[in-house]
């Protein structure tokens, strides 16, 4: 008694695949014969309905993905190109797994879309000329590809969201649609790996675009809770299509409704439940945080060891002095607001200098790169500020008003400047590295911050170590603030109330005050200021020390050189004045101005030199130290010590492999990286030895040898598969194609031998056709097998070894000297010459 398999009314009308193609009108579409229509799809071309929902799933998880560009660009235009990029990748992934074409032709026609797309969708700031796929859009989008990533992390985000970068969110929109539906489409055993597999390749591309991104996210609901949840029910879909055998007709809804439910649950708790592990101060870990932006502002001298060119030289004559040029002209702020050309926060013992990473903790302290809109979140008033430099402006600091929120110059090299504009928060500095010159105009919006210095300002707790050269600073610190009591600020006040009542100002300019010299090394600091029988200095000095006195007291403060506008927006170089800014406890920024710690008043008059000679116990002072200029003019002891320091640089960048990349990513390179690349040559040169042999064996001169050479490939092909093939002088085709894995090795072996001990020349085209056939097998011999196993074929070493002797089969075909024939193979053209002399006799009269 035999048992009928059950079958589901599903089934039932669901026609088979052998019936589809027996039936030709049942592939033509719908056929009506009980009163039901099955439907058939029409063109594989055409996705079905699992295809609609894995694409479906992809484009959404990659919309999510490039949402982490967010805060790296302005608008919304990253977004739409990304999507642009993930849709054709996602379509032309479906065609060519349509087809039946290999991962390859995606990925290489995805690549050429790349190319022929990415000028007129991401280059288009750049001119019309971008606009079409020439040479130069080419090279550019390729450059941009390369090492846009590296611009993204050295410029200060947002960048502009029509610039030359938005070939990175073009490039992941198109990577994301290849990962997404590639791996969907990829045939795996496991059921498990074939659902999440798409699931993980989406997950590495939103790490991707979050790794480029900022510490701050654009949002973390979209990009936790909105991906967890989209994440998840992929997964289930997949898991659930992937374990089902047999589906029914009818749906479970409490299932659905069910499942909905608890993946909302786990995506509200997603964000919470993380907050338990990394705790509510964690950063994130982007890649911007260990890139080191590729600008020193340290190779630059400072600009407040030059401020002598600002002050009045009473008729001396220096073409380098600057005192009655005009400096620049501003429009756009009232009198009295004060324009800031450097903040200077590191002392080195000999100059107060400006530097990256001077502030404690997490800070945007360094030089960036910006675009025209600046992500500056400081409150305040907003001005827009138009600047143009003057005759006596030169270097390569810019003159700024506040905090930046956008820039653009307007001269005809606008755009070689904005390449290399950089800006420091933190310092609210500016430079432009190719110079500046007079002429040069630039508009500008900030905010100014009120950063007016009152009772109530309490001094940040952040403390600042001294120098090694600055321990001068402690003695008179703690003598003039003995009776200020234990408040930082209030002693910062008093030491600025004693420099302003008991000290001098001199420029030292005249025949009496030249030994007041320039400079405010910790020499003429402690020597010939804070120590000396009397306090004489100007700007340079009384600022360079009120700093070190607050860092002291332990309220961190900087050097700032500007000018304050006078009536009418003309600044000139007797404007110019040094102040300094203290650092309160909300981590904004206080200014101490100039007139608070430094005194106006001139010392008293010197007695004249004269031409009497000294006696034995007068001792001539010693000779002044020349000063340094801001046009890199230093002491010695300056210039030993900035030579010790770019020794050192460079050795510290010869030990690493990569300049400018952590040391670590050197010794990987070296370890790992080296030996993978000789071991892929190796292997590659095997690949290639492989196929220069299948070359020659299909051109081979004669068509006999043609017909050998395709039987020879089939049998290395099976040997390389682990096959165990029989090899021998004595050893046929047919004995061969036995211990082939393959249903058509047989009749190969005999097509083969028809061929090459046939009674005629077989004709060249006969040979092309057997090669086709050759290779046809050897694919459906590679695809009966493992992935992994095909890999190792590719580079196994067995049909490259060479044998003791050639096997008959590969002997060389009548016609051609050569050695004396082995016995296998004159048993075997016996045969072939009676068979051909009984089909003769057969055929001739008696």
């Amino acid at each position: 008694m035999t048992s009928t398999p059950r079958r589901t009314p599903s089934t039932l009308l669901r026609p088979t695949a052998g019936q589809r193609r027996a039936d030709p009108q049942a592939a033509r579409g719908p056929v009506a014969t009980t009163g039901t229509r099955t439907r058939v799809r029409r063109h594989a071309l055409v996705p079905d309905r699992d295809a609609w929902v894995d694409m479906g799933f992809t484009l959404a998880l990659a919309a999510v993905a490039l949402t982490a560009f967010g805060s790296s660009f302005t608008g919304s235009t990253y977004l739409v190109v990304g999507l642009l990029g993930a849709a054709i990748a996602v379509v032309v992934t479906h065609l060519t797994r349509a087809a039946g074409w290999p991962v390859i032709s995606s990925v290489v026609i995805c690549l050429v879309v790349f190319f022929l797309l990415g000028g007129p969708l991401c280059l288009r700031s750049l001119g019309d000329t971008y606009a079409l796929p020439g040479a130069s859009t080419l090279a550019r989008v390729a450059d941009q590809a390369v090492f846009g990533w590296k611009d993204l992390l050295t410029t200060l985000p947002p960048v502009d969201g029509d610039g030359p970068l938005l070939v990175l969110p073009w490039l992941s929109g198109l990577v994301a649609g290849l990962v997404g539906t590639g791996l969907a489409r990829q045939p795996v055993r496991r059921a498990w790996l074939s659902s999440l597999l798409p699931v993980a390749g989406m997950t590495v591309a939103l790490s991707g675009a979050i790794l480029l991104g900022v510490r701050h996210p654009q949002s973390l609901v979209v990009q936790g809770v909105v991906f967890t949840a989209l994440a998840l029910a992929w997964l289930a879909v997949r898991a659930r299509r992937a374990s089902a055998t047999v589906h029914g007709g009818s749906t479970s809804y409490v299932r659905g409704v069910g499942a909905v439910v608890m993946l909302g649950l786990a995506a509200l708790l997603a964000h919470p439940a993380s907050a338990l592990f990394v705790g509510d101060d964690s950063r994130r870990a982007v890649a911007r945080n260990w890139v080191e932006p590729p600008f020193d502002i340290g190779r630059y001298p400072s600009p407040l060891a030059g401020f002598r060119k600002y002050v009045d030289l009473k008729g001396e004559p220096n073409p380098a002095n600057v005192y009655d040029k005009t400096l620049l002209d501003i429009e756009g702020v009232p009198a009295e607001t004060r324009v800031r050309f450097a903040a200077m926060d590191r002392y080195d013992g000999m100059v107060w200098g400006a530097t990256d990473d001077a502030l404690p903790g997490p800070a945007d302290d360094s030089f960036q790169r910006v675009s025209s809109t600046i992500d500056n979140p400081v409150e305040g008033e907003e001005v827009d500020v138009t600047i143009t430099l003057g005759e006596g402006w030169t270097g390569v600091w810019l003159p700024t008003v506040g905090a930046l929120r956008s820039m653009a110059f307007e001269t005809s090299d606008a755009r070689a400047k904005a390449e290399v504009f950089r800006y420091n928060l933190a310092t609210s500095t500016a430079v432009v590295p190719t110079g500046l010159q007079s002429g040069d105009r630039y508009s500008f919006t900030a905010v100014q911050p009120d950063d007016e210095l009152t009772e109530e300002t309490v001094g940040s707790a952040d403390l600042t170590p001294l120098p090694a050269g600055a321990a001068f600073i402690q003695g008179p610190t703690e003598k003039w603030t003995e009776e200020a009591g234990t408040d930082p600020m209030d002693r910062v006040l008093a030491a600025a109330e004693h420099l302003r009542s008991e000290g001098k100002y001199s420029d030292g300019i005249g025949r009496t005050e030249r030994i007041y010299v320039a400079g405010h090394s910790a020499w003429r600091l402690s020597d010939e200021f804070v120590n000396a029988p009397q306090i004489v200095g100007n700007d340079e000095q009384y600022a360079a020390t009120m700093a070190l006195i607050a860092n002291d007291i332990g309220v961190p403060a900087r050097v700032v050189l500007g000018a304050v506008v006078p009536e009418g927006g003309r600044v000139t170089g007797k404007d110019v004045s040094a102040w300094v800014e203290l650092r309160a406890a909300d981590g904004s920024w206080k200014t101490l101005p100039t007139e608070a710690f430094m005194s106006d008043t001139p010392p008293a008059d010197q007695v004249p030199e004269t031409n009497t000679p000294m006696s034995g116990t007068v001792i001539p002072p010693p000779n002044p130290i020349p000063p340094p200029s801001d046009a890199g003019e230093q002491s010695d002891a300056d210039l030993k010590e900035r030579k010790a320091t770019r020794k050192k640089k460079a050795e510290e960048d010869e030990e690493g492999l990569i300049p400018g990349a952590p040391a670590w990513i050197g010794v990987v390179v070296t370890y790992v990286g080296l030996p993978v690349l000789v071991l892929a040559l190796l292997l590659g040169a095997v690949i290639g030895l492989k196929a220069w042999r299948r070359h020659r064996r299909r051109r081979a001169t004669s068509p006999s040898a043609r017909f050998v050479g395709a039987w020879r490939e089939l049998v290395d092909h099976a040997r390389d598969l682990g096959q165990p093939v029989p090899l021998g002088p004595t050893v046929t085709r047919r004995e061969q194609s036995v211990g082939i894995v393959s249903g058509q090795a047989g009749a190969l072996a005999r097509r083969a031998d028809s061929f090459v001990f046939g009674p005629s020349v077989p004709e060249p085209a006969a040979a092309a056709t057997y090669w086709e056939s050759v290779d046809a097998e050897r694919r459906a011999m590679s695809q009966g097998v493992g992935r992994w196993q095909r890999v190792r074929a590719a580079i196994s070493l067995r049909s490259l070894r060479r044998t003791t002797s050639a096997p008959a089969p590969d002997a060389e075909p009548r016609g051609v000297e050569g050695p004396a024939p082995a016995p296998g193979r004159v048993r075997e053209v016996a045969r072939h010459v009676r068979g051909l002399a009984d089909w003769r006799s057969r055929r001739t009269p008696d």
